[in-house]
């Protein structure tokens, strides 16, 4: 019989490619070293890598005559759980390094706060993003060790998602875009990376971060900072609508270029006051951002008890405004969807 495997016999890990960067050439250089996870509860949930086939005919037939492959594209969708102390890493891909200071990572570098009037809004100067090498194990001989190994080079993420819910984790999303893959390889099972394995010395995870560790707030007016009411769930999406870039002589994409970055976001929370719609009328009404969204924002923040992440966005505007619930006895929910003009992360690793 045949095997039939499982997400039990793979592993996934990435390392940073030096010189692929969004500015600079060598993307798809592989990275030095594979180490890094992602997360707990790792899962690829997609993999494909396309050849650019382009079918040629010829006169006098209705078959194919012969088939012409062109640009090779690839893309790959991770799933994991927040761990407090190894997925902010990921921020690297989409800000560039961060600003560091007493063991607190900020992106973008030297961001100053997202909102507020005496904030002055934001004022960012990040390095370049960085492109990663994606390696992934697979067990594929039965009864043995034997491992397909494949490596995806030049991987850039284009979303990133982050979800949670009352009774959830804090759930990640990773869309991502890859140059080239190597050859496969078939290595013996001392290559084999386990997700819990020291030597070499990966990543290990530690503790997830869940919806009891989270508070939803909104500025009030300059520094000022209430809390959202019971909020059931949240999502947030940073797209940065990277493109891979193509030239002549090769069918590897050579470097890659973006568009504009897009941070949107949805909450549902209950209904305690009439301030979230009343934003949605005075958006409305005046027709323009500037009477609201300089002092909206909304923070995210979540902690294990040592270590703690917080997401800002900033400049909010209010994408629509749904309610239900208003029936006898029964509680009144808002459902809010929006879009930020900016976002600050604080990662505290202390």
């Amino acid at each position: 019989m045949a095997a039939i495997y499982t997400g039990g016999s793979a592993s996934v890990t990435y390392g940073y490619e030096a010189a692929g960067n969004f500015t600079a050439g060598g993307l798809g250089v592989a990275a030095s070293a594979i180490t890094n996870i992602f997360g707990i509860n790792q899962k690829v949930s997609s993999l494909t890598l396309n050849t650019g086939q382009m079918p040629l005919n010829k006169l006098g037939q209705v078959e194919v005559s012969k088939f012409a492959y062109g640009q090779q594209t690839g893309s790959v969708n991770i799933g994991f759980v927040w761990d407090s102390s190894k997925s902010d890493k990921i921020f690297k891909a989409i800000f560039g390094a961060p600003s560091t200071s007493s063991n607190v990572d900020t992106y973008p570098a030297s961001s100053t706060k997202p909102f507020g009037a005496s904030s002055g809004g934001v004022a960012v100067s990040p390095s370049s993003p960085l492109s990663i090498t994606t390696r992934i194990h697979q067990i594929i001989a039965n009864g043995s060790n034997t491992l397909l190994n494949r490596t995806l080079k030049g991987c850039i993420v284009q979303s990133l998602g982050l979800s949670t819910s009352i009774g959830e984790t804090l759930n990640a999303t990773l869309d991502m875009a890859f140059a080239r893959e190597d050859s496969t390889s078939v290595e013996a099972s001392s290559g084999f990376v386990s997700q819990t394995n020291t030597s070499p010395a990966n990543d290990l995870a530690t503790t997830p971060y869940t919806f009891a560790h989270g508070v939803l707030q909104t500025s009030t007016g300059g520094d000022a900072i209430a809390t959202i009411g019971e909020v059931q769930d949240i999502d947030i999406t940073l797209t940065t609508n990277a493109e891979l870039l193509w030239g002549l002589g090769s069918h590897h994409a050579s470097t890659v270029f973006r568009k504009i970055f897009d941070v949107t976001g949805r909450f549902k929370t209950s209904s305690k006051n009439g301030d979230l719609i009343q934003a949605v009328i005075d958006q409305s009404r005046v027709g323009t951002e500037e009477i609201n969204t300089a002092d909206v924002s909304l923070d995210l923040t979540f902690t294990d008890g040592t270590k703690s992440l917080k997401i800002e966005l900033g400049g909010i505007s209010i994408t629509d405004h749904s309610v239900s619930g208003i029936e006898p006895a029964e509680p009144i929910f808002e459902e809010v969807n929006i879009k930020a003009k900016s976002v600050r992360i604080v990662s505290d690793q202390a």
